[in-house]
């Protein structure tokens, strides 16, 4: 038995996601068909390829009718900028989690970008920045002071002012802010 009979490329023709390990229809060099192909995946990943990806193909003691897929890539859709070290997590139509030297990205391109949990979601940083609208659905706690684009006083700076402004001359409003 020679190395080209345990290890071959594979073309993926058919695909059957629903199984709790995917099974692959995949075409071998030479044009040999293998029906019914378990599709091994590293733990905590999966993804549905598209017909047309690429296997690596193992046919176990060198029996193709023992062919198990170790890996299958999609070079239509892999992103080629990346630098050494560099790791991303893409799909077809160009969302990314992208570790990059320069940070963390999500690229959702033009789809939602959703976080959704039962427990709380903490952001543990120095500066938080949101470039577009805020809509909150709940209420806004602040363990610090709230202030607005154009305006000279926090929150709390009007407040001290309101609190302390006088009618007339007269005392301090009935009514705190």
């Amino acid at each position: 038995m020679n190395l080209k009979d345990l290890i071959n490329r594979a073309t993926v023709s058919a695909k059957n996601g629903a199984r709790r390990l995917r099974t692959l229809q995949v075409q071998l060099l030479g044009g040999d068909i293998r029906e019914s192909v378990e599709h091994f995946e590293p733990y905590g990943f999966t993804s549905e390829p598209h017909v047309g990806a690429e296997a690596i193909g193992l046919a176990l003691g060198g029996d193709r009718d023992q062919t198990l897929a170790v890996v299958v890539a999609d070079r239509r859709y892999r992103p080629t900028d990346l630098k050494d070290g560099e790791v991303c997590v893409f799909d077809d139509l160009g969302r990314k989690v992208y570790l990059s030297r320069n940070g963390i990205r999500v690229e959702g391109v033009s789809s939602p970008v959703t976080v959704k949990t039962s427990a709380s979601v903490t952001v543990d940083a120095p500066l938080t920045k949101c470039t577009g609208n805020l809509e909150v659905g709940g209420n806004i706690v602040a363990q610090g002071d709230i202030k607005d684009k154009g305006g000279d006083y926090s929150m709390a700076g009007m407040r001290s002012i309101y609190n302390g402004h006088t009618h007339n001359g007269g005392s301090s409003p009935d009514q705190k802010m």
